[in-house]
């Protein structure tokens, strides 16, 4: 009798699959399980990627023709597919198997959790039954370097070395990791305001700050971010509550009118990029948040009740200082010395004045 294929991880795979399936029942949403099952292989030590691309060969001529992205790779060596669904079909079985027999590995599992018994599909291919392989035994399907030269190797390291370093000039990756933090924070604000109002309607009341905050400790303002261990659930509104991409140096602050029934809320966050004009649409260039220190940029709110903005601005007093002539104190420096007692904002290197405040 032949021995099973990857035997031992097999048996650890099923036991997860099992061991979600008892805790959370039939019926939830594919999503809510593969959150789960990852929390699982994660508690059982077992490596896996979670949506990662595989390639799909021609079956006749072994050239590649595309890419499939299964819900789990685990240990580089099994393919698992989830399903929440009524019943598995012919159809799901016979995709597994088709896309298992025109890639690399090969062991998969399909799981179905919408069911009232778990139902677990196993497929093997092995890879020397693999028409693809046969027709084209490449090294780059194979993963086999040993046909090229050492000199070959480390000239094209060189090359994707070299390459490397002009794509990271040519794209500023600091401006850019800012640039996608800032749309993260304006799309996840967003969603929370959508999912409150949602909440509203069902309770009349939006949601208590501790029902949506890691550090609430009886007041009326506190912090949001799911990935904090303190952090509550408002499912089924939202399966998972955000958290600012720099936490705990930025933070979301939710604040709420009462903690027993709130009738309105705010929401702040800290834009990195100071010059998105977002920011002048929302009444925030001159800060938001909580009075009197105004330290946050970017926030939503209910539809009874605005951002608490930074109103406490000066305004133009007088000529002191202004671009070309800067005509009457004749420099920055003169300006500060012969009116020491006001206050300038002004941007000294183009004599330009913003304001004087007595």
């Amino acid at each position: 009798m032949s021995k099973l294929l990857e035997a031992d991880l097999s048996y650890k795979i099923r036991g997860c699959f099992y061991s979600v399936f008892n805790k959370y029942g039939p019926g939830l949403k594919e999503i809510i399980y593969q959150k789960a099952l990852e929390e699982e292989f994660n508690k059982q030590k077992i490596k896996f990627h979670s949506q990662k691309r595989i390639n799909i060969y021609s079956l006749d001529s072994g050239k590649l023709l595309g890419t499939y992205i299964p819900d789990f790779i685990v240990e580089e060596k099994i393919i698992v597919e989830l399903k929440a669904n009524s019943y598995l079909t012919q159809i799901d079985i016979n995709q597994q198997r088709s896309y298992l027999r025109a890639n690399m590995y090969e062991i998969a599992y399909l799981v179905n959790f919408g069911v009232n018994k778990l139902e677990i599909k196993r497929s093997i291919f092995t890879n020397d039954r693999k028409p693809f392989i046969r027709v084209n035994p490449s090294p780059s399907i194979r993963g086999n370097l040993s046909s090229f030269t050492l000199m070959e190797i480390l000239v094209v390291i060189s090359l994707l070395i070299i390459i490397a370093i002009i794509v990271l000039i040519a794209l500023n990756p600091s401006g850019q990791i800012n640039k996608n933090n800032d749309s993260k924070r304006k799309h996840e604000l967003t969603q929370l305001n959508k999912v409150f109002e949602d909440y509203y309607n069902d309770k009349n009341c939006y949601p208590k700050p501790n029902e949506v905050c890691y550090n609430s400790d009886g007041n009326t303002t506190c912090n949001i971010c799911g990935n904090e261990s303190t952090s509550p659930s408002i499912s089924p509104y939202l399966s998972h509550l955000p958290c600012d991409p720099q936490q705990p140096t930025k933070k979301y602050l939710y604040q709420v009118d009462s903690t027993i029934c709130p009738t309105w809320y705010r929401i702040y966050g800290t834009l990195s990029n100071l010059t998105d004009p977002i920011i002048a649409e929302v009444g925030c260039q001159n800060g938001c948040g909580l009075s009197p220190n105004f330290i946050y940029n970017y926030g939503v709110s209910s539809p009874n009740i605005g951002l608490e903005i930074n109103s406490n601005m000066c305004s133009l007093a007088g000529s002191l200082y202004i671009n070309p002539n800067c005509n009457i104190c004749g420099s920055y420096t003169t300006c500060k010395n012969d009116f020491p007692n006001k206050v300038y904002y002004t941007d000294p290197g183009n004599c330009v004045i913003a304001c004087i405040k007595d």
